[in-house]
């Protein structure tokens, strides 16, 4: 009986002390986004700030998926939205103004500078256009056409 004892004494004090080694261990560290687009822009930093909508376009000369939605978005004729590209590196300021690391990234933007709609990489078909719908700038009742392909 004294060595069931201390048998189970002994695999107890083990249990213990995995027990506090385990909750010793600090916890994991959260998942923090690799990036996180603008919430805003001062629309004085870009072309036709009078605008009453603004797509902006970050995209870099060396990406293919640039090429890819400016191809997209510059057919778009919607005469409240103006689209502009800021191409790295040649508009660098602004990328590192607005933290931009990502590129492609698509953001749609009110008139007051509010980012209404932001996108990082190809959008789905149709997002854009869903995005402009809610929006209010392309009326759903109208035969605009606008294709994300």
């Amino acid at each position: 009986m004294t060595i069931t004892f201390l048998l189970v004494l002994a695999l107890g004090g083990v249990a213990i002390a995995v027990s506090l080694l385990v909750n010793r261990r600090s916890p994991d560290s959260p998942t923090v986004p690799r990036f996180v687009l603008p919430f805003q822009l001062d629309r004085s930093d870009f072309e036709r700030p009078d605008s009453e909508w603004l797509l902006v376009l970050f995209s870099s000369e060396t990406c293919d998926s640039c090429v890819t939605v400016l191809d997209q978005i510059s057919s778009f004729a919607i005469p409240v939205l103006h689209i502009q590209n800021v191409e790295f590196p040649s508009n660098e300021s602004l990328h590192n103004k607005y933290s931009v690391r990502s590129v492609p990234s698509l953001l749609l933007v009110d008139p007051k500078g509010v980012v209404e709609w932001s996108f990082a990489g190809i959008p789905p078909k149709g997002a854009l256009f869903e995005a402009l719908e809610h929006l209010g700038i392309v009326p759903p009742e109208t035969d605009q056409q606008v294709q994300i392909s």
